[in-house]
């Protein structure tokens, strides 16, 4: 039987690691996997050695700049196969030239446009692209417009989200996200693409890695969070999530998302949020740790002051519509806050459980 030849890019990404698992759990697919750098091609390589490269074979990118059409042309055309579907989950590095949020927009927008006209020109068998994308980058920049654009990049240490208005951040990354979609929408009516487009956007994305936990920098920058109230850090770096995204999706589910965008034919040229709420304040999620967890009572700082109420009201939570999520893509249940902190905890005590024998082996 021959099998779908798909081009996903990011697969060493927490987002694009679970696509590419639940794209090899599939008899009838065939993946390139594009990955960020030559390190992570062969950690990724050694993860799957099992698999045969007729079902996968990596590529590895040189450059931090993942808009560069000969990288994305190499991965495209050094294939025995023709690509008939992409998953286009890599975030670029924006320049310093974003001065305002307008133009930071349209820098991100062409990133992707570029990305795009590579696979026009270079990929004519392609049906469909899957583009996976996140609100952080743009509450990133209304934060810190000065601020690195790694998605890697965690916030310093004196930075605080107190002051952050997160109903502004959430209401202008989600309409940013949306003018990004909509110009891409246009790019390809304009080019007449022979692909159509499905858009995946998330809030901040929580949830286990794919493969045990090697160090903490290993940590996704939400995922960190969860750590750092572990590891009974102050409560500014743990209160509130990064650049003030309260609403969270579990990574398993973007997954889940992505990869039926890609097969469904009603998802052509639709634009999907995968958004499962609002993720707990740190001191809630301190408590809840606590009560499931009650050897972590020593180690994980509880201030004993009363909960404050939600910074969202039930009307904040249209902001992020799934509703395309549930009646087009069949997610009808996205994990709940518990169940993904849960997981989450469960890789962070294993690997420091793991840390702690090594220590006490080297001593």
């Amino acid at each position: 039987m021959t099998k779908t030849r798909i081009l996903l890019t990011g697969a060493d990404t927490l987002t694009g690691s679970h696509i590419l698992a639940q794209l090899l759990s599939s008899d009838a697919i065939s993946v390139r996997a594009v990955v960020n750098s030559q390190e992570a091609l062969h950690a990724t390589r050694k993860q799957y050695q099992q698999v045969s490269s007729t079902v996968l074979d990596l590529f590895g990118l040189s450059t931090d700049d993942h808009t560069i059409s000969g990288s994305v042309e190499d991965a495209l055309c050094d294939s025995p196969r023709p690509f008939e579907a992409v998953i286009h989950t890599l975030i670029p590095k924006t320049s310093d030239e974003a001065d305002c949020l307008t133009k930071f927009i349209h820098l991100e927008t062409e990133s992707i446009i570029r990305f795009l006209t590579s696979i026009q020109h270079t990929a004519p068998y392609v049906r469909r692209v899957v583009i996976v994308t996140s609100l952080a980058p743009f509450a990133r920049w209304l934060v810190n417009p000065q601020s690195p654009r790694s998605p890697g990049q965690v916030m310093s240490e004196g930075f605080s989200t107190f002051a952050i208005d997160a109903e502004h951040i959430l209401a202008t990354s989600q309409a940013s996200s949306s003018t990004m979609c909509d110009a891409i929408l246009e790019w390809r009516r304009e080019c007449g693409a022979q692909f159509d487009i499905a858009y995946v956007a998330t809030p901040s994305v929580y949830g286990p890695t794919i493969h045990p936990l090697e160090t903490s920098s290993d940590l996704s920058e939400t995922n960190r969070r969860i750590w750092n109230i572990c590891s009974s850090e102050p409560q500014q770096r743990t209160e509130n999530p990064p650049y003030g995204i309260s609403h969270y999706s579990d990574v398993r589910d973007v997954a889940t998302a992505s990869v039926r965008a890609l097969f469904v034919a009603e998802a052509s040229n639709k634009r999907f949020v995968v958004s499962a709420g609002v993720m707990p304040l740190g001191s809630e999620i301190a408590e809840y740790l606590v009560a499931r967890y009650p050897e972590l009572r020593s180690r994980i700082r509880a201030d004993g002051h009363p909960q404050r109420r939600s910074q969202f009201d039930d009307s904040a939570l249209d902001a992020l519509d799934a509703y395309l999520v549930t009646t087009v893509l069949g997610l009808s249940q996205l994990r709940t806050a518990e169940a993904t902190i849960n997981d989450t905890v469960r890789q962070i005590l294993d690997l420091q459980q793991r840390k702690a024998w090594k220590s006490i082996i080297h001593s």
